[in-house]
């Protein structure tokens, strides 16, 4: 019987030794014992491994991992302090060069395993130096006997690793945690005694921007959290140091679990980035690619596939980041998101930019076949949905409008790849997968992907 339960040679507790053969889509390493599935995060191929079993799964075992009997080759000393605790990277210990063949190999083997296809996946493009590129990061606020601490949350777990600096990060942004931090301690130092064991945040996320230098700081308010006590401390942090924060907000959820507010404390609203030759408005709650640089190759790749199509679809746009892009290529670009915020910036974003051949559709990507199917018929149909991955339906009425080409622009392979099935094999075929590092140190790979309508 295939659903048989394996019996695992081992028990929670167990101390084994094992040899890694290959990474698995999280970056852990894998390895086996008489044939029982081990997965060891920070070990690596090629590598002799004594490691502590932590849990054991229907036909796997999970495992830490407590030292290395032989290391591998390509075995980097990772140079941040906070890995070997932290979740934020996962392969930080693994030589640049060999982090981009792995993810390469990653999308042709997940292409393979989920959808049986052969395509043609092009080498990855990597980054030259693959540090400081993150503009975001969602940071997790606490206290300590009193003591402000301010990070990242332990792998695996809800504890905070209080950090200095993180090095993926945008440098600024490191900056605005030990301000925000110093804020929250002053905050803090201030209350009366009783209060002192109370702050009226959980967290902030912090944007900084590449081509400003300034950043944006929004607050996750507790639904019982003062008005005043709040104002006080964004008062704080944005008092000191409004020469390079650019505003602080505010998200809060409403009472009784209600939609979440946003609300504007100090300064502006939104932050500034640019992306060569366009400049782009990021609200809040906005998507906004969390590697600029990399996103600038990510746009070129993507708009070079578009030929010069009188009407080009892009769906998932966002904050129209791309759609603008696009706009040098197509006679109109259509972009659809159903955030409200994200396409208030795509159309503030057009203003900014004076670009007229783009329209925004505030809408469900999946509401969006009758416009594909009746009206606007698109040449070219670009789909950038989110790691869930398309609907059914969406795809259905992709594949119905019949467009010269689909253009899929995808941050997890496993869902690309399940898509890509979907799609009716007879009329669609893959021409290349353009793998693009965004988030070097980590399991993630951006591809994109060309579709081409060649019916037999």
């Amino acid at each position: 019987m295939t659903n048989q339960r394996i019996t695992p040679p081992c028990e929670v507790g167990k101390i084994l030794e094992i040899e890694i053969t290959s990474l698995n889509h999280r970056g852990e390493g894998v390895g086996k014992k008489n044939g029982f599935t081990i997965f060891v995060p920070k070990a690596l191929p090629g590598e002799k491994v004594e490691v502590k079993v932590t849990a054991l799964r229907r036909n796997y075992a999970e495992a830490a991992l407590l030292s290395l009997i032989s290391s591998a080759d390509h075995r980097t000393s990772p140079p941040c302090p906070y890995f070997n605790r932290c979740g934020g990277c996962q392969v930080q210990h693994l030589d640049y060069e060999k982090q981009l063949a792995w993810k390469q190999d990653m999308v042709n083997e997940t292409l393979r395993r989920i959808a049986a296809i052969e395509a043609p996946v092009l080498p990855i493009i990597g980054m030259d130096n693959p540090w400081s590129f993150r503009n975001k990061a969602q940071i997790h606020l606490g206290l300590d006997s009193r003591r402000v601490i301010a990070g990242f949350f332990e792998a695996k777990s809800h504890q905070i690793i209080d950090i200095e600096d993180c090095l993926v990060q945008h440098p600024l942004i490191a900056q605005m945690i030990n301000h925000i931090r110093t804020a929250g301690q002053k905050y803090i130092d201030m209350q009366d005694r009783r209060d002192r064991d109370y702050l009226p945040v959980n967290g902030a996320v912090v944007r900084s921007s590449f081509s400003t230098t300034r950043s944006l700081i929004t607050l996750t308010g507790k639904e019982s959290s003062n008005p005043g006590s709040l104002k006080k401390l964004a008062s704080l942090i944005y008092g000191e140091a409004k020469h390079i924060i650019a505003g602080v907000t505010l998200l809060q959820a409403g009472k009784n679990g209600g939609s979440i507010k946003h609300i504007n404390l100090f300064g502006q609203p939104f932050l500034e980035e640019e992306i060569a030759p366009y400049r782009y408005r990021i609200s809040p709650q906005s998507f906004f690619q969390v590697n600029p640089r990399q996103a600038a190759v990510l746009y070129e790749q993507a708009a070079l596939l578009a030929g010069n199509p009188r009407t080009a679809f892009d769906l998932y746009c966002g904050t129209g980041n791309f759609a603008l892009y696009l706009s040098q290529k197509a006679d109109n670009v259509i972009g659809v998101d159903s955030e409200s915020s994200a396409i208030e910036d795509a159309r503030a974003n057009n203003a900014l930019n004076n670009i007229n051949n783009v329209k925004f559709i505030n809408a469900r990507a999946e509401e969006i076949p009758g416009l594909l199917l009746k009206g606007e018929h698109p040449k070219t149909l670009y789909l950038n949905p989110p790691r869930d991955g398309c609907s059914p339906s969406l795809l259905e009425a992709a594949a119905a409008a019949k467009p010269e080409r689909i253009i899929y622009i995808s941050c997890n392979p496993a869902t690309l790849a399940r898509d890509l099935k979907l799609l009716p094999q007879n009329e669609f075929k893959i021409r290349q997968v353009q793998p693009i590092d965004m988030f070097p140190h980590t399991s993630h790979v951006e591809t994109v992907t060309l579709i081409e309508y060649m019916p037999n």
